[in-house]
């Protein structure tokens, strides 16, 4: 298991042990990064067409809609890309 996804599985297993529902967490996780990243499409762009891509988008359009409407709510203009900051999705 590499570094990057260690931290990931990590931070998942304490919200567990927190009391945190788990796929909330994930969902509302996987929102703010598509909101502050520019969409949905932007997470899913480095593999799009596959299987788990599929999924996700799906959990994601669950969360904030097919269009990515409520993904405003999930922006953190402070870690936001250069450009993207208060614009709309």
């Amino acid at each position: 298991m590499d570094d990057l996804t260690r931290r990931a599985a990590d931070a998942i297993a304490e919200a567990l042990d927190n009391g945190v529902d788990v796929a909330e967490f994930v969902a509302h996780a996987l929102c703010r990064v598509a909101a502050d990243e520019g969409g949905i499409e932007e997470v899913l762009r480095n593999r799009s067409g596959s299987w788990e891509a599929g999924h996700v988008r799906s959990l994601m359009e669950g969360t904030v809609g097919p269009d990515g409407e409520g993904l405003e709510m999930y922006r953190d203009d402070e870690t936001a890309r250069p450009g993207q900051e208060g614009t709309a999705l």
